[in-house]
């Protein structure tokens, strides 16, 4: 082996980016010293080359084996990736391209000392430290050189001459590293290539089940409201299945909302002091009728002290009933979940064990991946859309924690484990209780303004009912007529209204005699921080998000009438 070649600088670093225009790969083979005599020819071919690679990297790194096999007079070129213990012939040009895909072990490869020392390796063949070449009589000469991705050893990228007549000289390698950062460029760009087609065949997994999900809610509420209309006796049981139809496609759209935020990091929290006894106990209600349609037995272990931490109270709560409806659907009917809850060293532990469907070790690293799903079938989805574990780790991830998940294997359970920091000194009181709605049956006076004719009416009929006064206009413009004719203690404003959106319909409403101190009520689809800040600042005073809680409106347009009783 020739010291010129062994300590050779590389044209480039391993790391550098690549030139991929004519001009600019002229100028660099023109401005070395010892400036090859056919460089321009060198350039138009590395200029093609560049031009393969964007079109198919993986087609261009055979495209590169092909330019160097020409260019330098060679009679094999060949790249060979490493793959744990030994080096594939990804590409192969030349006497031995049948060879392609051929494999030979690391530590009897001459790629296998070009990489360990990470230089150029110029040999003379056979060499008795690779046996596998011994038989390959034709291989006279090779010239190496290793090529990386960030630090990372990929392959080598080489020569082989079939002749005594044919010695590679300073000017092959110089031309062989600048392919050896093709080969790394080119490799980068088929890896990039390789995960968008799994990332975009997991999105595509993905639309299929939010297909399934919320077609299986609304061929239920289409059933139950058939049955309402053609059957009075069971009319009531069709309006509690319509009603549990219409919080899981709530829910459905709440997770999805909440993924984006997530993701994007449009989530901001209010801290308090919380109680994870708390919340936790908040979080077994609110999956207390999924648990027991499954008939499982749920048990909580509550340590002796009181546990707090710094966090969202509401977050928290999420986080917690999303990793227990998780337990409850994916264990088999009557089941076992088991939550406990410790201080252990300055942190809060709180674990949720089942007995149910587990998880293989190929899937516990991508539990938390968006998108991930534990069966790759549609069939194995029972009403989730795979995401709300995404959620909760970038929601315990905001609040300074960690969750992780462990299973012995398919069929054997799964445990998962929140940790959160601990918050000290704070005083073992009950949590306060919010005080119950308003109960009046005084008589609010509602302005009602959708531009949804089906919307409108449905919302409107209800508040009737409760024995509200309800006027239903559907533009912003007739909504200032109205209110100019006759004022009202409430305006429930459609923020996606024609003509004039709903932000002007409350900045302008405020104008009109009489509305000054009226209610204004924002009702859409978007219920990000954002949004309803943007709401309150042109003069709203409540913000609701599509489907309405109907609590909360009862609740404000009874206060509301109480308040106008007590101003008359």
């Amino acid at each position: 082996m020739s010291a010129e070649f062994q300590h050779a600088q590389p044209l480039m670093t391993a790391d550098a980016s690549v030139s991929f225009t004519e001009v600019d790969i002229r100028h660099e083979l023109a401005s070395r010293p010892y400036r090859p005599p056919n460089y321009e020819t060198q350039a138009r071919a590395l200029a093609e080359l560049a031009a393969r690679m964007a079109e198919n990297p993986r087609d261009m790194l055979q495209g590169l084996v092909e330019v160097a096999l020409e260019l330098c007079d060679a009679g094999t070129a060949g790249i060979s990736l490493l793959e744990g213990d030994v080096f594939r012939w990804e590409a192969l040009a030349g006497v031995f391209a049948s060879k392609r895909g051929g494999t030979m072990p690391r530590d009897a490869s001459p790629c296998g000392v070009c990489i360990d020392q990470n230089a150029t390796q110029l040999m003379s063949l056979p060499d008795r430290r690779f046996p596998a070449l011994l038989n390959e009589p034709r291989f006279v000469e090779a010239l190496l050189v290793p090529f990386t991705s960030h630090g990372q050893a990929l392959g080598t990228v080489w020569l082989a001459a079939h002749t005594t007549a044919r010695h590679f000289d300073r000017e092959d390698e110089r031309l062989i590293r600048v392919l050896a950062g093709f080969a790394s460029a080119g490799w980068q760009l088929w890896q990039q290539c390789v995960a968008a087609e799994k990332e975009s065949a997991r999105k595509d997994n993905f639309l299929a089940m939010l297909g399934h999900e919320l077609r299986n809610p609304l061929s239920t509420l289409c059933i139950a409201v058939t049955m309402a209309k053609t059957d009075p006796d069971r009319r009531a049981d069709a309006l509690s299945i319509a009603e549990r139809q219409c919080q899981h496609l709530g829910r459905l759209v709440d997770d999805l909302l909440d993924v984006a935020r997530v993701t994007h990091g449009k989530i901001a929290l209010r801290r308090a002091p919380v109680s994870i006894e708390h919340v936790l106990n908040r979080a077994v209600e609110s999956t207390r009728a999924l648990v027991e349609r499954y008939g499982h037995a749920l048990h909580v272990a509550v340590p002796a002290e009181p546990l707090f931490v710094h966090g969202d109270p509401d977050r928290l709560l999420q986080i917690f009933t999303n990793l227990l409806a998780n337990a409850a659907t994916y264990t088999p009917i009557g089941g076992r979940i088991d939550v406990r809850f410790e201080r252990i060293y300055g942190d809060v532990v709180v674990q949720v064990r089942d007995d149910g469907v587990g998880l293989a070790d190929d899937m516990l690293p991508h539990v938390f991946d968006l998108f991930a799903q534990a069966s790759g079938t549609l069939g194995r989805v029972q009403g989730g859309l795979g995401i709300g574990l995404t959620v909760v780790k970038g929601l315990v991830d905001l609040h300074g924690g960690h969750v992780s998940v462990h299973s012995d294997g398919p069929g054997r359970g799964s445990t998962f484990t929140v940790i959160l920091p601990l918050l000290d000194g704070v005083p073992a009181s009950a949590p306060p209780v919010p005080p119950p709605p308003p109960t009046s049956g005084a008589r609010a006076r509602v302005l009602l303004v959708e531009d949804n004719p089906d919307a409108a009416d449905a919302l409107a009929m209800l508040l009737q009912s409760l024995g509200h006064d309800v006027r239903t206009v559907h533009r912003g413009e007739d909504a200032l007529a109205d209110a100019s004719r006759s004022p009202a203690d409430v305006v429930l404003i459609d923020i996606g209204l024609p003509t004039m959106d709903g932000y002007e319909v409350a900045t302008r409403i405020r104008r009109v005699p009489g509305m000054a101190n009226a209610v204004l009520v924002a009702l859409t689809g978007y219920g990000a921080a954002k949004d309803k800040e943007h709401a309150m600042s042109v003069g709203f005073d409540h913000h609701l998000t599509n489907p309405v809680d109907l609590a909360s409106v009862r609740a404000l347009l009874a206060e509301a009438a109480t308040l106008d009783q007590l101003q008359a």
